[in-house]
C-alpha cells in the first residue's frame, strides 16, 4: 500500500508517540523527530515504500538515538497480561460458536480478527485495556466483513500454514488459534519478529503464548522470525522465511495492518506465487486502509488475496 496524505500525518504523530515513551528531554524528541521527518521526506517519492517502511526507520532513529533496545517493554509486558486474563473467554467462545453452528474455521477467523484490536499509537483509534476487556466478548461477535465460504475453503486446501503475527498481547489469541489448527490436522509454521521492533510479537513473546494455551508439545509448532522490521520488507527478511513464504505448499495468514500495507505492495510477484493462499486479517483501523482494501474504517477484516 502506498503511502497517502493522512499516512504523512500518522507517521509524524506515532513519531511523537513513541519519543514520549523512549526520551525524557524534549530537546532530545524535537531531534529525534527532526531527523524521521527528513528520512521521510527524502524517500516519500520512492516506488514500492509502505507506511510501514517509514515506520521501520522512525523505530530504528529512536532506538538509536535513546540506546533503549526495546521502548515498548512495558507495553508489551501489560498487553501479554491482558491477554492472558481473556484466554479463558476465547475458549468458551469457541466452544459456543461451533456447538452453534459446527463452523470451527469461522470461529477462529473471529478470534484471530478480533484479538487484532489491541493496537497503541494509531492516529484515530482510541484503544484501553480495560476497555478491550470489557468489550472483547462483544467484539468477537461483531460484524466481520469477508467472503466466508472463499476463505474457509483456502484453509480447508492446505495443511500447512505459516502465521504472520502482529502484536504482542494479541499472539497469545493468535496461539490458541493456531492450537486449534494444529487439532485439526494442520502443519503451522509461526512467524514473529526476531527483534523488538514497536509493539509486535517476538519469538519470546510466541514461546510464552504457546505454553500459555496448553500446546503440550513446542515441537508441533515451527517459529521462523520475519526480520526486525515492521510486516515484511522482502530486502530485509530472513532467508528461512523467505523459503517457507515463497513455498506454495503454505497457506499464509498475515495479521495486523502492518503485514497489509508491505506485502499489499508486491503480492503480485509471480515469483512469489501468493495467488489464492494469502490472507489478510486485521481491524482496519484508520482509513487509508479501510480504503484500500474496500470497507469501512473500524471492521474486522479477513480478505483472500
Amino acid at each position: 500500500m502506498k503511502p497517502k496524505s493522512d499516512c504523512i500525518a500518522c507517521l509524524v504523530e506515532r513519531t511523537k508517540y513513541e519519543c514520549d515513551i523512549a526520551f525524557n528531554d524534549d530537546s532530545e524528541k524535537i531531534r529525534a523527530m527532526e531527523e524521521f521527518i527528513a528520512f521521510l521526506m527524502a524517500h516519500l517519492d520512492e516506488e514500492g515504500k509502505a507506511p510501514a517502511f517509514f515506520g521501520t526507520e522512525r523505530e530504528r532513529i529512536i532506538k538509536r538515538r535513546s540506546g533503549v533496545k526495546d521502548p515498548h517493554r512495558e507495553i508489551k509486558r501489560r498487553s501479554n497480561e491482558v491477554a492472558k486474563g481473556l484466554l479463558s473467554e476465547v475458549s468458551d467462545f469457541y466452544d459456543a460458536a461451533v456447538a452453534k453452528s459446527g463452523n470451527k474455521l469461522e470461529a477462529l477467523v473471529r478470534i484471530a480478527a478480533a484479538a487484532n484490536s489491541m493496537e497503541y499509537g494509531v492516529k484515530g483509534y482510541f484503544y484501553d485495556d480495560d476497555a478491550f476487556k470489557d468489550d472483547f466478548v462483544h467484539t468477537l461477535s461483531e460484524n466481520l466483513n469477508w467472503d466466508k465460504d472463499v476463505i474457509t475453503s483456502a484453509i480447508k486446501e492446505r495443511n500447512k500454514i505459516l502465521y504472520l503475527t502482529d502484536n504482542a498481547g494479541e499472539v497469545f489469541f493468535d496461539a490458541f488459534v493456531i492450537r486449534k489448527l494444529i487439532e485439526l490436522g494442520k502443519e503451522v509454521v509461526v512467524s514473529p519478529k526476531s527483534a523488538p521492533v514497536i509493539n509486535d510479537a517476538t519469538t519470546e513473546d510466541v514461546k510464552e503464548a504457546i505454553e500459555k494455551v496448553g500446546i503440550s508439545d513446542p515441537g508441533l509448532v515451527k517459529i521462523v522470525p520475519s526480520g526486525s522490521c515492521i510486516g515484511v520488507l522482502i530486502e530485509e527478511a530472513e532467508v528461512e522465511f523467505m523459503d517457507v513464504f515463497c513455498d506454495d505448499r503454505y497457506l499464509v495468514i498475515a495479521k495486523g495492518m502492518g503485514n497489509y500495507e508491505t506485502i499489499s505492495e508486491f503480492e503480485a510477484r509471480a515469483e512469489l506465487r501468493l495467488s489464492g493462499r494469502l490472507i489478510y486479517v486485521f481491524r482496519a483501523k484508520c482509513e487509508p486502509i479501510a480504503s484500500d482494501i474496500g470497507v469501512k474504517k473500524g471492521e474486522l477484516v479477513a480478505k483472500l488475496v
